[in-house]
């Protein structure tokens, strides 16, 4: 009885091993290209530090994993922080502020940022990853919100027509919140119940894709800022704690209360 029990533990533990495996993406050792993709909240409008996208590469960095951003992108909101990463690495993106799903899949030009079609961005970039969230615009600005899904699925079949081996991450909106967005965040509620069924659908086919809900990490009180749209710092950096889970498999590093950033210290400067 008790070597049955030893063994039905051991394939237990074994099968979770297994399992966490599996849904890794990045493996240490290797490099592979992330493109995020998005609206204001993907460029890090509101952060001094580029929004999700520099505390994540600081913890994968940390923790033994690698990744190059590319894209087209790299506006900095603040000029008292670099635009590098703590290694002289560039966080580059497709993140166009006020985007909407048609204009990324499309192009076009809004807050002087002009982007190209995203197939265009794809075939430049050669992204081995792509962090796709948005969806945001179109409810903020009222644009066909019965099809948003349609365009979504547009999006993620774009890039799988670029190619097919792709991996892709679709997040949900993150909330809109105060009462004078309440209207707005319940147009929201069936675009994100809508995405983990789309992305099922793209499993179904044979594509590595996954569901990050980004609406729920950003659940916390203080996670968004002064305008009740774009994620504060904290809600920022739980945003990357959303991403870096679905990208390794593990949980992510706690957020710092004594380090709002989420930042490691400055590297020292050389010796005169």
């Amino acid at each position: 009885m008790r070597n049955t029990l030893f063994l039905v533990l051991l394939l237990a533990i074994l099968l979770s091993v297994h399992a966490s495996a599996d849904s890794a993406i990045l493996v240490k050792g290797q490099n592979l290209r992330v493109m995020p993709v998005g609206d204001s909240i993907t460029l890090g409008k509101g952060s001094p530090v580029d929004g999700y996208r520099r505390i994540l590469y600081e913890w994968l960095i940390a923790h033994g994993y690698s990744i190059t951003y590319v894209g087209k992108q790299n506006l900095a909101f603040s000029p008292a922080y670099p635009t590098t990463c703590s290694d002289g690495s560039i966080p580059w993106h497709e993140g166009y502020g006020s985007f909407r799903t048609d204009e990324i899949l499309n192009g076009g030009t809004r807050e002087k940022q002009t982007a190209p079609p995203l197939a265009t961005s794809l075939a430049t970039f050669k992204p081995d990853i792509v962090l796709l969230m948005i969806g945001t615009n179109d409810i903020l600005q009222k644009y066909q919100t019965d099809t948003m899904t349609d365009r979504l699925t547009q999006i993620i079949d774009t890039i799988y027509a670029y190619n097919p081996k792709t991996t892709v991450l679709v997040a949900s909106i993150a909330p809109l919140g105060g009462w004078s967005r309440v209207a707005q965040e319940k147009l929201a509620q069936p675009y994100n119940a809508a995405i983990p069924g789309i992305v099922a659908k793209e499993k179904a086919l044979g594509h590595a894709i996954a569901f990050v809900d980004v609406h729920q990490a950003l659940s916390h009180k203080g996670d968004l800022s002064g305008d009740q749209v774009h994620p504060s710092p904290s809600g920022y950096a739980r945003m990357a704690q959303a991403w870096y889970k679905a990208l390794t498999g593990e949980e992510a590093p706690a957020i710092d209360p004594n380090n709002p950033l989420q930042l490691p210290p400055p590297l020292p400067l050389p010796a005169k």
